[in-house]
């Protein structure tokens, strides 16, 4: 039996407040089908901030997201996980086993050996703690772009010209891996912050990066074979002004969130439905013959192929250079809150260090 303690540090969310404190280590939870992990780095999703304000429509077979970014070691693996004490290892949520936050020192995951082996996923790089980045978000662009390739039936985005709304963490490393795949990019972003972070960190070059505006948007319309939405939440705004930039025949690509009912042009294709069922839709708007499809999610496989872009092609994929702020886990309850009601905002990955174990 592994050296335990007696107490941890966890976060609770309850009627849409997030409250640190420590508890007793339930003992009685290391059974032959758990894992528990010790967190070293968590990140902060939108997601997050979404289920804090009760925005964010919660799928019956993936379950709450609250902490769901993290990167750590297993602390106790029960003899029927297969896994063992001292393995790296990931989250995905989309696979949803019983399980605790990942805010907290420690995470409590359980099911049987199978899903537990999609659930937590190993991590193959030894010295992702030296240059930190979270394996998740990246595994759901792998999986996004692979969708696309699959929805267009494209071999890769050779020669395609890509327009992506947003430059947060998932607009950046969409704006990567397109790149990657052979496409040239243009990132759009409302907020001049963003835009020079992405700058400022060498992610996107100068001619890369514009103002998100109707100005901009009239200025590139009709130029993007595909244009991809990816912020927090594709309105009916942006996905008005996806559908300006794009080309005939072009594909809109919804990842940003959607809910149930949400549809684009109005009453007519149903972008939560496509977005959660990755399919794909034609309509006419504008003038122009345009295709709606979406993505939701990454599998195992997702991830492997995220750390092998990573390893093999390290410049193509600065994933590091999207952290622009680490904190301590008694300083998330007030940020993440702050974050939910508007009052601060990140232009990379805010990332919670958890405390030296000793």
């Amino acid at each position: 039996m592994p050296s335990l303690p007696a107490a941890y540090v966890t976060t609770t969310l309850l009627d849409g407040v997030v409250n640190v404190g420590a508890r007793p280590f339930p003992q009685d939870a290391l059974g032959d089908d758990t894992v528990v992990i010790r967190p070293d780095y968590m990140g902060i999703c939108r997601a997050d901030a979404k289920e804090i304000l009760g925005s964010r429509d919660v799928m019956e077979d993936r379950g709450p997201l609250f902490g769901h970014e993290l990167v750590g070691t297993v602390a106790f693996a029960g003899s029927r996980t297969g896994f063992a004490e001292g393995d790296l290892v990931t989250l995905n949520p989309n696979i949803t086993p019983s399980r605790t936050t990942g805010f907290a020192e420690y995470v409590f995951v359980h099911d049987t050996r199978e899903r537990l082996d999609q659930a937590v996923v190993r991590v193959p790089e030894p010295h992702i703690r030296d240059g930190i980045w979270m394996p998740e978000p990246f595994a759901c662009i792998v999986h996004a772009l692979g969708k696309l390739l699959e929805h267009t039936r494209l071999p890769s985005l050779q020669g395609k010209s890509v327009g992506i709304l947003g430059a947060g963490c998932a607009g950046l490393m969409f704006a990567m891996y397109a790149r990657h795949l052979g496409a040239s990019v243009s990132v759009f972003n409302r907020g001049e912050a963003r835009r020079a972070f992405a700058r400022d960190q060498g992610i996107l070059a100068e001619g890369e990066i514009f103002a998100l505006s109707d100005a901009e948007a009239e200025a590139h319309r009709d130029r993007y074979d595909v244009v991809i939405v990816a912020t927090t939440v594709a309105t009916a705004q942006l996905l008005e002004t996806a559908a300006v930039m794009a080309a005939d025949g072009g594909v809109l690509f919804v990842y940003g969130g959607t809910r149930k009912g949400d549809s684009f042009p109005a009453g007519r294709a149903d972008v939560d439905t496509l977005r959660r069922q990755e399919r794909i839709e034609s309509v006419r708007h504008l003038g122009k013959r345009l295709r709606i499809a979406g993505a939701y999610g990454c599998f195992r496989e997702d991830y492997e192929e995220g750390f092998r872009l990573h390893a093999d092609h390290p410049r193509a994929f600065p994933l590091e250079k999207l952290t622009s702020r680490r904190i301590g886990l008694d300083d998330f309850p007030p940020l993440i809150m702050d974050i939910a009601a508007g009052k601060e905002d990140f232009p990379g990955k805010v990332l919670i260090k958890a405390a030296a174990q000793g």
